[in-house]
């Protein structure tokens, strides 16, 4: 036996060598590469810390795995086999931006040592973000025209801030928070619920901003009105009553609605001119109306009147202007003849009485059933109407019969 081994060694050496190489050629040991999708796990760890991913689409959706085997063992590998995880439970700030990806695990039925498998990348570098809260004021805008005369008195938000989470570059960009109401022939007090918007510093909507973020609106209006003094009595009997004037001349007012349609000014209490004999200012308190209230002023009111002194002026007034009345036609042969001077004395304002002139004057006698002689007439003289006479003047007329 011992012969025969020796004798065939040579040969069967070559034989199993051969054989080797047969099935090394027939089934070689390759490399494949399998494509699969990188699963992400405990990103909800991440909020829980304030930090989020800016964004998932970093460059290692995918990773690759090489494996080293035989043939027939790596036809039978698919890429549905592996899976690959990324763990995020161990970042814990923005500074932890590299995070090496687990080891592959493979789920088929191969026998394949972890030695043989290779995954590229090791490590995902993620951009991450700190989520803050901010609190922002809320601003009411209004657009629409009110009715005529109607004033907002104010424009509340309920609450009036609100508080914005997000990334701490996000809301580094905000400018404001505003909540917008059209108010278009508001009449009355409006309550509304209103979804706010978000804008960055340069007025830019930031629409995921504002969603779902809603404040109660309280928008109130009130009417602006005229304030009209009332003027009583007289001054003393040489002054008359000029110009007047109230400060402020005019005030917001609210109440319900249709009282505040009803009311188109307000009046003063009775400002009383009696016996005055100079201009004057005095407080005065307005009589408002019940339900009625007054929108950021007091109820007193400042009154002016001026008490003008009256003036007299003395006009001569030339005969051949003076007309005779009453003259018959029996009396045809009178003659009738005015002794001058004939005089008027005017009184009222100064520029008035100054700017009457003869011509303006309207002067005429009475002389029916007067006979020949001397007598004493009243003159008859018509002024403008913001000019009175003092007194009455009195004229001469001589009466001779003519001859035939």
């Amino acid at each position: 036996m011992k012969e025969f081994f020796k004798k065939d060694l040579t040969l069967k050496i070559f034989s199993i060598l051969f054989a080797v190489f047969l099935w090394f050629a027939i089934n070689p040991v390759k490399t494949n590469y399998y494509t699969v999708p990188l699963t992400i796990i405990n990103e909800e760890s991440l909020r829980a810390k304030g930090l989020v991913l800016n964004s998932k689409a970093f460059p290692e959706k995918y990773v690759t795995i090489s494996v080293r085997d035989r043939v027939d063992v790596l036809d039978r590998i698919k890429d549905t086999d592996f899976e690959v995880t990324l763990d995020l439970k161990n970042v814990n700030s923005v500074n932890d931006k590299v995070v090496p990806i687990d080891s592959p695990v493979y789920l088929g039925r191969e026998n394949i040592s972890e030695t043989n498998m290779e995954l590229k990348p090791k490590s995902v570098t993620l951009d991450l973000g700190k989520i803050e809260e901010n609190p922002f004021i809320v601003q009411v805008e209004t657009s629409g025209k009110l009715p005529a005369d109607y004033e907002i008195i104010s424009k509340t938000a309920t609450p009036d801030t609100v508080s914005i989470q997000a990334l701490d570059s996000v809301l580094g960009t905000v400018g404001s928070v505003k909540a917008y109401v059209d108010v278009t022939g508001l009449n009355k007090t409006l309550e509304v619920k209103k979804e706010v918007k978000v804008y960055d510093k340069k007025g830019i909507e930031i629409p995921e901003l504002g969603k779902k973020i809603s404040v109660d609106i309280k928008i109130e209006v009130g009417k602006r009105v005229p304030v009209i003094p009332i003027i009583s009595g007289n001054p003393d009997k040489d002054y008359i009553e000029g110009s007047y004037s109230v400060k402020p001349d005019n005030v917001l007012i609210t109440g319900d609605h249709t009282l505040l349609q009803k009311v188109n000014e307000i009046k003063t209490a009775p400002v009383s001119l009696d016996n005055m004999t100079k201009s004057f200012t005095a407080p005065i308190i307005l009589q408002l109306p019940e339900g009625i209230r007054l929108v950021d002023s007091t109820r007193e009111v400042n009154v002016s009147v001026e008490i003008i002194p009256l003036s007299e002026r003395t006009i001569d007034v030339p005969v051949s202007s003076i007309s005779i009345e009453g003259r018959k036609t029996e009396d045809a042969l009178l003659n009738y003849e005015i002794v001058s001077p004939v005089t008027v004395k005017l009184k009222g304002r100064i520029e008035d009485v100054n700017s009457v002139s003869v011509q303006q004057l309207t002067a005429a006698i009475d002389v029916d059933g007067l006979d020949e002689g001397t007598h004493t007439v009243p003159l008859k003289v018509t002024l403008p109407g913001n000019v009175t006479q003092v007194g009455e003047t009195q004229v001469q007329l001589k009466i001779t019969k003519g001859t035939e």
